[in-house]
């Protein structure tokens, strides 16, 4: 980040959770056509009383429209459109985890220690602050990609909708057993991507340039890092002119205890 000013997406495919982008059923049946074939079945039953011939015809008029809007049923997404009878319905989504490219954020008011233990790994870890507002004004616009700042929605996939409806919906939801992460995610992605495409091995994500004065906001050390390390994170950030000031985690602080 400091020698390049410059923030490194993941493509989501690299992530370990194989449940990243993972579908809910209410979501499937909407964007898979399964709504307009389960209304072209309640056209098609049969009517408690006989219907009157303006009534069949209405009928018959709604299931060619239902019939017609299925033949025709294009899966839309931030890539484009695909037809359903051109692609399958799993491979159009699937794919997005190739092609979109995330940087995860960890939002909350106090320190984690779970985050510390998982994501630090180490005594000699740091930990980058900022804010929201920060970041919108730190990132720098391209012309090559979209990019998506948003908030992660924890859901069980199988009986919870997602909270939030959008291109990338499947990649602003997780499963809520990584609540814990409470995630704010920088999406990228390229709208002229060959979604069905495989993209190739090598490339692992997007390079977005970034404005570091204005992105962080506080450098943090690991609370039982040697003093040896914070001293070099200090003197590091003051020479790439980084003007946030660097500090101890407070996890190290004792508490006070009154008598």
């Amino acid at each position: 980040m400091l020698d390049t000013s410059s923030l490194f997406l993941t493509r989501v495919s690299c992530f370990e959770d194989e449940l990243e982008g993972g579908l809910t059923p209410s979501y499937i049946m909407v964007t898979n056509g399964m709504v307009n074939l389960l209304s072209q079945i309640l056209y098609t039953m049969p009517l408690a009383n006989t219907p009157t011939p303006e009534e069949v015809e209405e009928r018959n008029t709604q299931i060619k429209k239902l019939k017609d809007e299925y033949e025709n049923h294009t899966y839309n997404t931030v890539f484009g459109s695909f037809k359903h009878d051109e692609v399958e319905y799993e491979t159009v989504f699937q794919q997005h985890r190739h092609w979109v490219d995330v940087s995860c954020w960890h939002a909350n008011k106090s320190e984690s220690m779970a985050m510390w233990k998982i994501y630090g790994g180490s005594t000699n870890s740091v930990c980058v602050v900022t804010d929201v507002a920060h970041m919108e004004k730190a990132v720098k616009s391209s012309s090559e990609y979209n990019l998506v700042l948003s908030r992660v929605y924890y859901i069980s996939h199988d009986d919870e909708p997602f909270k939030e409806y959008h291109g990338l919906a499947p990649l602003m939801h997780k499963s809520d057993f990584y609540a814990f992460e409470n995630e704010v995610r920088l999406m990228a992605y390229k709208p002229s991507a060959k979604l069905l495409s495989t993209r190739p091995e090598d490339d692992r994500g997007t390079t977005v340039k970034i404005n570091l004065n204005t992105l962080i906001r506080e450098v943090r050390v690991a609370y039982d890092a040697p003093e040896w390390f914070f001293h070099l994170v200090d003197s590091i950030t003051k020479k790439y002119g980084v003007n946030a000031p660097v500090v101890r985690s407070k996890m190290r602080k004792l508490p006070i205890f009154q008598l």
